[in-house]
């Protein structure tokens, strides 16, 4: 097996992958955080919708979303409670 001619690299080159290694940890952290919040207000917007009287369809016609993420987003939204 022959073997490749390998440059040799100070500790920078590991301590800049641990770097943004964890750069990248807390950007996905505070993405999941920022999304865990809209989805929660989508479904109290979406509950309170239905409390107000609108029909899935009315809801579906007026944010483009089909009755099935409606009504999973309200059961989300029953089970936080």
């Amino acid at each position: 097996m022959a073997f490749r001619h390998r440059s040799e690299y100070d500790e920078s080159v590991p301590r800049a992958l641990r770097e943004a290694r964890a750069s990248y940890d807390a950007a996905a952290a505070e993405y999941e955080q920022a999304m865990e919040k809209a989805r929660k207000a989508w479904a109290e917007a979406l509950a309170v919708a239905i409390e107000a009287g609108m029909s899935y369809q009315e809801i579906a016609d007026e944010v483009g979303v089909s009755h099935t993420s409606i009504s999973r987003a309200i059961k989300q939204h029953a089970s936080a409670r």
